[in-house]
């Protein structure tokens, strides 16, 4: 029951709707697509679509395909949404993948029954879904802007916060009545304001009284609106505010580099970082793991050979060990031994990095590496560029040690160097890569506090989604070799 209920807060009831709406839509227009047949002479005939259990089981699989690709690309969100051309275009992106994986399971599943008439069947597949899935969500959309006062669709919104950003939100949730937003009350802690109204809007209580307030007036969402404060009293009340099981939004300058390097925006006009509740633990505890293993397992079958020859190359390169062991702080301030390709000379003096990073955390500098490192190998150059020295971190993957995804492991003095709010990346597993990997790393942009942003951000929001879309930004990241040095 508990899950459910922590669904309903998570996800509005439009949204809900819609995911339903397109589950169902998506059958009835792929169960059409799969009765149309290129009869020997050109033209369309009727045939029964259940014809080849094996073909329907692909397609059901692609429909699921389909909705994890309709939320990859922000087909749930309220600013795509409310734009029908946005809508056409995403939908178009999302069926064309879906139908990319009919053709990789073609390719591969030796079978008349699939093979036959496939090529047009996944181009009926594509058109026919895409101008059904566009034409209902124009009409719902039409719908919905006609429902302002639907109590069905409203949210009920706490801010904390009467300053100056509040008061800005506020005015931004009303001049935008099509997402639905009623703003309950305040929380503000200045004794001046209590039992006194702000743009209409009651100061309801104190922060102490968070919990009471979201019980007496059933609020669905929680938005923070404090400016003026610190990084570490910020943190403790994001997590003060999850604690009640409704989702958690941030209106505030201290996350702008979510804003600039991750694509999560829910509203247009109204700039609230999302910091999600948990809803189940299933897949951080259990699932998670299981997906590291067998997909570290895979990678090491298929490019055992290529690990060969990189360990050859490293040994050439240089002399010394093929592999780089060094001590860092892992999950929960943890240490452990993790496993890199060598990339420097053997021996090499390792102050230079130590002062780098030192002038760059108690600065707050840009975190880029250090120029033309001398340190560096000629094979080494090749191994950063593409992160191909990570890759013998896949032992400590098995290990328990790391995740594939998860805020980057810090070295011993770098973490004594660090603040308590920045220490809190560490309450998940670190990973081989992770949203500051694909969005910060060696970027003349992203400063150290934009970084453990990244890395809270990540543990704050930790999911199968959020994995999804981190690995899909990471093939791009090593193939093309942005961001390594």
């Amino acid at each position: 029951m508990l899950f459910f209920v922590r669904i309903l807060k998570r996800y509005s009831a439009k949204k809900l709707l819609l995911f339903a709406a397109d589950f169902v839509v998506l059958v009835c227009g792929t169960t059409l697509a799969l009765t149309l047949k290129l009869s020997r002479e050109g033209g369309i005939i009727f045939v029964n679509p259940l014809g080849s259990y094996r073909k329907d089981a692909i397609y059901l699989l692609v429909i699921a395909s389909a909705l994890l690709f309709f939320r990859y690309f922000n087909l749930y969100k309220q600013r795509v949404y409310h734009s029908i051309m946005e809508q056409f275009i995403q939908i178009m992106k999302a069926l064309m993948l879906s139908a990319m994986i009919v053709i990789v399971l073609n390719f591969f599943i030796v079978d008349i029954g699939i093979r036959s008439n496939a090529r047009f069947s996944l181009v009926c597949y594509v058109v026919i879904n895409v101008i059904l899935v566009t034409l209902y969500r124009s009409i719902s959309l039409k719908f919905i802007k006609s429902s302002l006062d639907s109590k069905l669709l409203q949210r009920r919104v706490l801010a904390i916060g009467a300053g100056d950003v509040g008061i800005k939100f506020v005015k931004e949730s009303q001049s935008h009545p099509q997402y639905h937003l009623d703003v309950v009350g305040f929380l503000d802690d200045k004794e001046e304001l209590q039992g006194t109204f702000v743009e209409a809007k009651p100061i309801l209580g104190k922060i102490d009284d968070l919990d009471a307030i979201v019980e007496e007036y059933s609020v669905d969402e929680i938005f923070i609106t404090i400016e003026n404060i610190s990084y570490d009293e910020l943190m403790r009340l994001i997590e003060r505010a999850k604690e009640t099981g409704t989702q958690v939004n941030l209106v505030s300058s201290h996350f702008d580099i979510i804003k600039r390097k991750v694509d999560v925006m829910e509203f247009n006009g109204i700039t609230a970082t999302p910091i999600y509740s948990q809803i189940a633990n299933f897949y951080p505890r259990f699932l998670k793991r299981i997906l590291d293993i067998l997909t570290t397992l895979s990678i090491l079958f298929v490019g055992s050979p290529i690990f060969l020859l990189m360990g050859i190359l490293v040994k050439i390169s240089s002399g010394g060990p093929i592999f780089y062991k060094s001590l860092v702080i892992g999950k929960n301030g943890k240490e452990f031994y993790w496993y890199k390709f060598r990339s420097m000379f053997a021996n090499n003096d390792q102050n230079v990095h130590q002062k780098h990073l030192e002038e760059i955390i108690k600065n707050n500098k840009t975190t880029e590496k250090i120029k033309d490192d001398p340190r560096i190998t000629w094979i080494g150059k090749y191994l950063r560029k593409y992160s191909l020295d990570e890759l013998p971190q896949l032992i400590n993957v098995l290990k328990g040690e790391m995740s594939l995804i998860g805020p980057r492991p810090c070295l011993p003095y770098e973490y004594k160097l660090m603040s308590n709010w920045q220490k809190r990346r560490t309450k998940v597993l670190p990973g081989m890569t992770g949203l500051w990997q694909i969005s910060g790393r060696n970027k003349a942009d992203v400063t150290f506090n934009d970084s453990m942003i990244l890395d809270l951000f990540y543990a704050n929001n930790l999911s199968f989604w959020l994995d999804m879309k981190i690995i899909l930004r990471t093939i791009p990241v090593v193939v093309f070799g942005k961001g390594g040095s």
